[in-house]
């Protein structure tokens, strides 16, 4: 066999079986949407997601947006200070805003890498099951 039509074998069935594992971590995402373990759910999604497919480097692609989500939530984190200067001195304020703050962090996350498998047609393609018959007896 091949170094060519082992690559194309195998990556049909790793391609399967990475849907069903980012299906998982889909859905695990949406269930966990407002609890106290959204962003560890999202970090999974991420954590599964990133890989470097043939022609599609979807890690360098979610990396680059992580750059700027971080640069903006900082931002708004510098706002959010600036308007309120005794923020660092009142825990109860940190309280309120910082578990917002990470929940629309990771909200975003989420939506671009489901956006980007959406795009590239990985979300398309879900998986079957068939059900087991039994074994038909010998004449």
């Amino acid at each position: 066999m091949s170094q060519e039509t082992y690559a194309t074998a195998t990556s049909v069935l790793d391609k399967t079986d990475y849907r069903k594992t980012i299906h998982k971590c889909l859905e695990a995402c949406i269930f966990a949407e407002g609890k106290i373990g959204y962003p560890n759910t999202v970090k999974s999604l991420y954590s599964c997601v990133s890989a470097t497919y043939p022609g599609f480097n979807a890690k360098k692609i979610i990396e680059e947006f992580i750059v700027q989500l971080k640069v903006k939530y900082r931002l708004k984190t510098e706002e959010i200070i600036l308007k309120n200067p005794d923020y660092w001195f009142h825990p109860g304020k940190r309280a309120m805003i910082e578990p917002d703050l990470r929940n629309a962090y990771y909200k975003e996350l989420f939506e671009f890498i489901k956006n980007l498998l959406a795009k590239k047609r990985i979300l398309l393609y879900g998986s079957r099951k068939v059900r087991g018959g039994s074994q038909m007896a010998d004449e």
